[in-house]
């Protein structure tokens, strides 16, 4: 009797224990998809700022930019005709937690998005370290981009720009 108490016992607080885990990740919100670090860079090249708040990149990380498919060669092509007008305004490079099992903290260049003075057009480049499996030539990893008037306003208020 006392042995089938004590498994009972056993049971429930590993059940309390597993449930406990998934609390943890709960409480931390909106998958941020390894989205650890954003740095602002003037078109200089002078770091403007290092953001690390969760919010902030919760904020960013919903961001509808990324949201091309329906964005032919044809269109990608006649926004970059546009962009060579335009001068640059700040860049923007986003990092990501590395998901190596042995992982030493380090962080991975994500992406990087150059934003243009008085454009609504951002060049989106893919980190050539996130494609794992071999090479991919930088063209292919280079996207340009129109986004909404909010979701530039947003990025231009995270380097305290005014557009």
């Amino acid at each position: 009797m006392k042995n089938i108490i004590l498994f009972i016992l056993m049971g429930i607080l590993t059940a309390m224990g597993l449930a406990g885990c998934g609390v943890d990740q709960s409480d931390r919100g909106k998958d941020l998809q390894g989205l650890s670090q954003i740095e602002i860079y003037s078109s200089d090249g002078h770091l403007i700022d290092t953001i690390l708040d969760e919010k902030i990149l919760s904020q960013f990380n919903d961001l509808n930019y990324t949201d091309i498919p329906s964005d032919t060669d044809a269109e990608m092509d006649a926004l970059e005709s546009k962009m060579e007008d335009l001068n640059v305004l700040c860049t923007i490079v986003l990092y990501k937690t590395s998901v190596a099992a042995y992982n030493d903290g380090s962080l991975e260049k994500l992406m990087e998005l150059t934003v243009y003075e008085d454009s609504n057009i951002i060049k989106e480049q893919i980190a050539p370290e996130t494609i794992k499996e071999g090479y991919v030539p930088e063209e292919f990893l280079t996207f340009y981009v129109t986004v909404s008037d909010e979701d530039i306003n947003f990025i231009l208020s995270l380097a305290e720009f005014d557009e």
